[in-house]
This record gives structure tokens, sequence and C-alpha cells, in this order.
């Protein structure tokens, strides 16, 4: 294994001094985070589920625009999870806001658990992604609405740490097919020029 696979290693489980690092890293997903909520709808009493949080900029935006609602937050990466506690201490005091260390592929929580869910710049590192979308369409409610970002394969495909095996990169159109291949119905995906980048959001109802 060189450097550049060792580096997609860590953005895909932040571990150690780098995962610290990465925290840090993570807060230019801030823009993408947003406007992946934005696609949502969040309401005041929605139970939000966000699929690796990170270091918790997420968390606490949902947390804030559902006042009456619970969010919830599944995170592989330890360090990601102490970070983002220290970021939301307050609410996960207040029992609104609960964050678990675990996997999205075998979610901890009963069927039809959350009125929304999404996550960012996740879906390139699962495994399976079929089944791992149809594990985030268990835990939806029926209406429910999914909201998944990834950065353009067209923009990040040249970069040494995504040509690792590591990544699994994907077009607008690619992401929808996703999404309609683990069950959910009227998926589309809408894009959004960030800087140097084009991002993008496949959004689907259960």
């Amino acid at each position: 294994m060189g450097i550049w696979h060792s580096i997609a290693q860590q953005f895909r489980q932040p571990s150690g001094v780098f995962g610290r690092i990465a925290g840090f890293l993570f807060r230019i997903n801030v823009e993408g985070v947003e406007w992946t909520i934005q696609q949502l709808d969040v309401q005041s009493a929605d139970h939000v589920l966000e699929i690796g949080f990170g270091p918790g900029h997420g968390i606490r935006r949902v947390a804030q625009l559902a006042g009456q609602g619970r969010i919830a937050g599944v995170d592989f990466s330890g360090v990601m999870l102490e970070q983002a506690t220290k970021r939301n201490a307050q609410a996960i005091l207040a029992g609104r806001v609960d964050l678990c260390l675990g996997d999205a592929a075998k979610l901890p929580y009963p069927d039809g658990s959350f009125d929304k869910v999404f996550g960012t710049n996740v879906v390139y590192f699962w495994n399976d992604p079929v089944a791992t979308v149809r594990e985030l369409r268990r835990v939806t409610k029926p209406g429910g609405r999914l909201a998944l970002y990834v950065i353009s394969k067209d923009d990040i495909g040249s970069f040494k740490v995504t040509q690792t095996g590591v990544y699994r990169l994907y077009s607008g159109e690619e992401l929808t097919t996703l999404l309609t291949q683990a069950g959910f119905r009227n998926a589309r995906f809408v894009t959004k020029k960030e800087r140097h980048r084009t991002g993008i959001c496949g959004i689907a109802e259960k």
C-alpha cells in the first residue's frame, strides 16, 4: 500500500492524529452539507438521520431546523464521534441528539424511524452501495426523503487519492441509478457549482 492509499483510507475512516486533522479539513465540506440539508426540506418535528456525520456540522444544523424533532447520527470513526459530540454537547445533553459509532450497512434503528436521511461524501466508501442504500431505505418512514451528496467524478477522478481503489466515484446519473436500484422512488439529482468543483445531490423518496 502506498501513501495515497493510506490517505484515502484515512478520509474513509479518520483515526489518530491524521483523523483530528481530517476533522479540520472537513470544514471545506460545510457548503455541501448545508446545501444537502436544504434538499431535505426539514420540518420542525422531523426525525432526521445523518450517515457519516464527521465533525458534526450537519448534525448541528438539522438540530436547529428540527427544533421539536429528534436527530441521530452514525459514523464509524471514533475520532469523528468525539469531535461531533463536543460540537453538539448541549443538544445531546438535552436528549435531542443521539450520536453513535456504527456502520451504515447495519443501522441500529427500527424500520421506518426517520422522516429524513442524508449523507455527504460517504457513498464513495461503501463496499456494497446498493445493499447500504437499501438499509437506509429500511429505516426511512414511508414518504420520507433521502439525500446523498458527492463531488462529481469529473472533478475528483484525476486526483491520486481517488485512484487508489478506496473510492467509488459517481456521476449524477449513476447516483440516481443507485437510489432506484435500492428501491427508492422518484430518484433525481441536482448540481451546484462550489469553488472549483461541482457538487451533486441525489434525492429520492421511499
